[in-house]
């Protein structure tokens, strides 16, 4: 309850109810100021103004020397923790240090009933631990205070949550930060820095609309509002948009050039379009401003991280780390850097040291828990690839990987035309959580694989418990080794739909139905993503269905530019990406097509595609179209006679011909249905329906051809289990085609290698073809698939006493009589 007209003015003016004020004070103009980050409004220079909402607003601004001359006479914690930020500003860390010690050693929390003074004493608390190199000492106290302030003295008192949210994101606590900042904006719904830190958490998961949200809440607020600016840029940083980033940077900076953060990102920026003399000198200006700053270097040097460009951030990220070697974040960043580069030794170096700084963080732990245990990975050694997996039954896949690999590598580098400088390491992680957080260092991610340059992890292509589920390894090792390549080859300078092209294009396997159903219909809708927002649905899809678009669309638009131009305008284009040229660019050297010409091309050429699979809408009478519609939808009644009218109106007309297909086939006359399913495959041959039909024919008239041809074509549009390839394996060897017979169960294998039941098959056929060496393959795999079954050793005792390998069979079979004597 309020029980006077200040008391109800104070409440809106710091819950952000501002329009609830009449004819405002001019204190109460210069609060509101400062709340709408309002920073060069002349109430926030004017002595007459309150010294504390002054000093904030300098501290913002930059003014680092203004705030320590207003509050050279300040006692109070509030005080305390301006002073030592605008020290720490100028350089002058020993100061600071000082300066919150003060505060911390006059700590007496329990005669504390300022709900100000208090949250202000845990921020002293916690900057001082970051100061002095052990941030993790009093994280508990900190919590406990802030704690304190909601339950005990005010729990209205909104900026303890901003606060607590602040060292919650610091130690990548992002879930509970997420809920401290809803809090605070649910008691204020105008607090700047609590809008910004809610972008940050979804920029962390790279989603961009939401960031625009929390980005567009603080233009409303104030169109020229700094945490808005400061959230834009980090925003255009992470989506590598560099030019725009400067641009919001030098224009915050003409306002506020003092601005430390804003400096910072304009250096991220400069760097980010290989400006490095231009980054330098803000850097450089940056230390003038605040010598031996860490700050600077750290945020050019996360955001090379983001680019993979690893040297460069690396260097960057050391220099911070030397400037301040107490903070972890650095260390942090640069540790997570080395495990995507590949280094991982010296990732747990420095992981290590960070959580011994803070053991709290959440990502640095987890990252550090898995490089250690990655240290204990078995490892396999080829010509151009080590195969890293953890003892056990991933061991089975591993030793299918060698001569695979090889052969992916020698077609892989003469298409592109270049070798990877260093061997490609594949790494096998156990389940998706370790695979999700050796990617992100979270445990949470989407997909089975992922390059992050001369690394390729991937999860097991198993079901189970924190499994992904089955999926075509090798097919998915062709895609990543692509990225390997074009990465390296374009000093990671490639754009993302290029690079996803390239690698789709590169798949050894068909374009399966849904995808060229889902590319007709957005060609069809007009809703083909155009060259400046394709990019980015890959990680910000805007529609359910944008990623599964962006990547079929990169792979289509790769292939006209090779069908048009030749692999040679690929190869030119990767080049050019190398020396930095833009999408457009590098489209108009290459092709010399202006970028919008060769999207128009591009198209016309789509449509002849989709003409080809049979997805197209074939032109009919105005008249007839709602009965076709009606007729070759899925809850369609057939009318015969309307149907069988229509189609000798148009005879080739996809959709019909299959209505007519599912007709005859409901007729019970086999003979007549399996001339209309051969007419409606021959119509629409992406369509793997038709085969499936036949497939059940063949087998119930034992038509071998017919029902191993069947088999080809299903498999062709499989890539998660190998059910088609299998059968198409027990069909080969039935005919007596053992080679055939292998290559189809070596791809049931390459969806399923952890299924016994596909090695067995595998090792009977190679044993009837007399391929002793493929055999013991398939019986050494079984043999660590089911450690616990005697009939393995068994088996391969009588292999190896097949082969004169005595000494082997001899152990295989002692083996054997262990587990069952």
């Amino acid at each position: 309850p309020l029980t006077s007209e200040a008391q109800r003015r104070e409440m809106a003016l710091f819950h952000g109810r501002w329009g609830q004020l009449d004819q405002p004070t001019t204190t109460e103009q210069a609060r509101i100021a400062l709340y709408r980050f309002d920073l060069t409004n002349e109430l926030l220079s004017d002595s007459d103004t309150p010294v504390m909402t002054r000093a904030r607003a300098a501290l913002w601004r930059g003014d680092a020397p203004q705030v320590l001359q207003m509050l050279a006479d300040e006692g109070s914690a509030q005080a305390a923790v301006l002073r030592a930020g605008a020290l720490e500003q100028l350089g002058r860390v020993p100061e600071a240090v000082s300066t919150l010690a003060v505060v911390r050693g006059n700590l007496q929390p329990q005669t504390v009933t300022d709900a100000a003074e208090l949250s202000a004493t845990a921020q002293a608390i916690v900057m001082l631990a970051r100061l002095e190199g052990n941030p993790a000492r009093d994280y508990g106290l900190a919590m406990s205070l802030w704690g304190k302030v909601r339950s005990e003295i005010d729990p209205l008192y909104w900026p303890a949550y901003v606060a607590e949210a602040r060292l919650l994101i610091d130690k990548d606590n992002l879930t509970e930060a997420a809920d401290a900042l809803i809090e605070a904006l649910r008691l204020n719904p105008t607090s700047g820095e609590a809008w910004r830190l809610l972008g940050r958490l979804t920029l962390n998961g790279y989603d961009f609309d939401a960031a625009g949200r929390c980005m567009a809440a603080l233009r409303k607020i104030n169109p020229q509002h700094l945490m808005a600016d400061l959230l834009e840029a980090e925003l255009l940083l992470t989506q590598k948009d560099a030019q725009s980033a400067r641009a919001v940077a030098e224009q915050a900076l003409g306002r506020y050039p003092g601005q430390r953060e804003l400096l910072a990102h304009l250096a991220a920026a400069e760097a980010l379009a290989y400006n490095d003399h231009d980054a330098r000198a803000v850097l450089d200006h940056l230390d003038a401003l605040s010598p031996h700053t860490p700050l600077g270097y750290f945020t050019v040097g996360r955001y090379l991280s983001k680019a993979r460009q690893y040297p460069a951030g690396a260097e960057m990220l050391r220099t911070a780390i030397q400037r301040s070697g107490n903070w972890p974040r650095p260390r942090i960043e640069l540790g997570l850097m080395q495990m995507q580069w590949g280094k991982d030794k010296e990732a747990v170096a420095e992981l290590s040291h960070a959580a011994r700084l803070d053991p709290f963080n959440r990502q640095a732990a987890n990252q550090l828990k898995l490089a250690r245990e990655m240290q204990g990975y078995h490892r396999i050694a080829t010509e151009h690839f080590e195969i890293r997996y953890k003892p056990g039954i991933d061991e089975a896949l591993a030793r299918d990987m060698p001569d695979e690999l090889e052969r992916v590598y020698r077609h892989l580098t003469r298409v592109f035309r270049y070798r990877p400088p260093v061997p490609t390491v594949i790494e096998i992680m156990p389940d998706e959580p370790r695979f999700a957080v050796r990617i992100t260092g979270m445990p949470d991610i989407w997909t089975v694989a992922a390059c992050t340059g001369d690394v390729i992890a991937l999860t097991p292509p198993r079901a189970g418990p924190n499994q992904h589920g089955t999926f075509d390894w090798l097919r998915v090792v062709h895609h990543e080794f692509v990225h390997t390549i074009t990465l390296n080859q374009t000093g990671y300078r490639i754009p993302h739909w290029f690079t996803e092209g390239c690698a789709v294009s590169m798949e050894p396997y068909d374009r399966t139905y849904n995808e060229c159903v889902l590319l007709a219909r957005a060609l069809s809708q007009n809703q083909l993503l155009d060259l400046d927002e394709i990019n980015w649905a890959f990680v910000r899809p805007k529609t359910p269905i944008q990623r599964a678009l962006a990547y079929g669309q990169s792979t289509w638009m790769v292939q006209y530019i090779i069908s048009r131009y030749g692999y040679a305008a690929v190869i030119k284009m990767l080049e050019h990406y190398r020396d930095g040229a833009t999408d457009r660019q590098a489209i108009r050297r290459a092709t010399g097509r202006g970028a919008d010409l060769l999207m128009a091309d591009f198209r016309t050429w789509a449509t002849g595609q989709v003409r080809t699979w049979g997805l197209h809408e074939p032109a009919v009478d105005e008249a007839d179209a709602p009965s076709i519609a009606d007729l070759t939808s899925d809850t369609a009644t057939p009318d015969d006679s309307l149907l069988d009218s229509l189609l000798t109106k148009y005879p080739d007309h996809p959709g019909l011909l299959h209505a007519v297909a599912r007709r005859d086939i409901e007729l019970g006359d086999p003979q007549q249905a399996r001339q209309s399913v051969l007419r409606y495959a021959a119509a629409r041959p992406v369509d793997p329906w038709p085969y499936s039909q036949l497939l059940k024919w063949a087998a119930q008239t034992n038509r071998a051809d017919e029902l191993i041809g069947s088999l080809e074509q299903l498999d062709r549009h499989e890539d998660k289990t190998g059910k088609w390839a299998i059968q198409l394996a027990k069909a080969h060897r039935a005919a007596g085609a053992l080679d055939a017979a292998s290559n189809a169960v070596t791809r049931a294998l390459h969806r399923q290698p952890y299924n016994p039941g596909y090695r067995e098959l595998a090792a009977t056929v190679a044993l009837h073809h007399n391929d002793l060496p493929s055999a013991l393959h398939q019986l050494k795999a079984l043999a660590i698939l089911e450690p616990a079954r005697a009939i393995h050793r068994t088996r391969l005792a009588a292999l190896y006493a097949k082969m004169g390998r005595d000494q082997d069979a001899q152990a295989a079979a002692e083996a054997a009589r262990k587990l069952d004597p």
